[in-house]
């Protein structure tokens, strides 16, 4: 929830995505639809109305008469809802998981008057026809079970939104760097609390790769992530991520217990990564990242002809 307006809420997350190294400034000559460090959107907004009761604007909740109301408002700046919301599957999937999980609570489109699962259900047939061609009329379309295998005859189930915590036991981190990176003990207390809170995977980190971090080496990465993964696996079977971008540290997080690697660099920061994966049978996260935490902040603009709209 937030007290703020609209226009107040915009203004402060252009804060954040600048403070993380995003280019919103005027004058930016970063490509509009290429590669940011963070992006963050205003997709609806609940209990607000955009004018006070005498017709003029209202741009801030002291100013406002607020009332239940989803709102609908368009400026140079700012269009609720989110003009493209209902053509995203990666925004209405995890909208439609929200409804399910409030029992029966319903978030609706206030121009569309769609429920998210109505938009989702509608842009998956539309993209199920616009691959097989039209469905015929009155066929009930069978939802398919998106798995991901996992060593110990597990395995995951994507059909609806996955919530991975995150454990970061460095001291460097941008989030929660510094606060499990001492004691194992504390670290696995962590991981059993987001998987109460919810989290149906953990990602276990020893390196940060936050921009400007230096290079963790192979041996300290072991010692922070090994003894932390072996506590979780101890008191839970909840499935674990490695997230490393060294071979060797992912084969020892895997025979410790883990079941994925997650590498931010997509396997090319070592040359080992992907036959190690493959030699472990295991599947992998592959992230992408240009340059490496060092410079990658110098690396975000695309020529036109490598980017474009999304």
């Amino acid at each position: 929830e937030t007290t703020l307006s609209p226009l107040e809420l915009l203004r402060s997350i252009k804060k954040v995505e600048s403070g993380r190294g995003r280019d919103v400034g005027p004058d930016s000559t970063a490509l509009r639809y290429g590669p940011r460090p963070v992006d963050l959107d205003i997709l609806l907004f609940d209990g607000y109305d955009v004018s006070n009761s005498d017709g003029s604007a209202a741009d801030t909740l002291d100013e406002n008469e607020s009332t239940p109301c989803s709102l609908v408002m368009q400026t140079d700046v700012l269009e609720i809802p989110h003009p493209r919301m209902a053509e995203r599957e990666f925004v209405l999937s995890p909208m439609s998981d929200l409804e399910r999980k409030d029992h029966g609570g319903k978030i609706t489109h206030p121009v569309l008057n769609k429920t998210m699962a109505d938009l989702l259900h509608s842009l998956r047939r539309s993209q199920s026809n616009n691959r097989f061609g039209d469905a015929n009329e009155g066929e009930e379309e069978e939802e398919a079970v998106r798995v991901l295998p996992l060593p110990r005859d597990r395995m995951l189930l994507f059909n609806q939104t996955i919530i991975m915590g995150i454990l970061n036991v460095t001291p460097d981190s941008f989030s929660d760097g510094g606060k499990y990176s001492n004691s194992t003990e504390s670290a696995a207390a962590q991981a059993l609390r987001l998987v109460k809170d919810g989290a149906d995977i953990i990602d276990v980190g020893g390196e940060s790769t936050r921009p400007g971090a230096e290079e963790t080496a192979v041996p300290e990465e072991l010692a922070r992530v090994v003894p932390v993964i072996e506590r979780i696996r101890a008191e839970s079977d909840v499935p674990i991520s490695i997230d490393t971008r060294h071979s060797a540290v992912a084969r020892a997080a895997i025979d410790a217990g883990a079941d994925v690697v997650n590498d931010v660099s997509g396997g090319t920061h070592d040359p080992d990564m992907l036959s190690c994966v493959a030699e472990m049978g295991v599947p992998m996260v592959i992230m992408h990242m240009r340059g490496n935490p060092k410079t990658m902040q110098s690396l975000t603009n695309y020529d036109d002809d490598r980017g474009g709209e999304g």
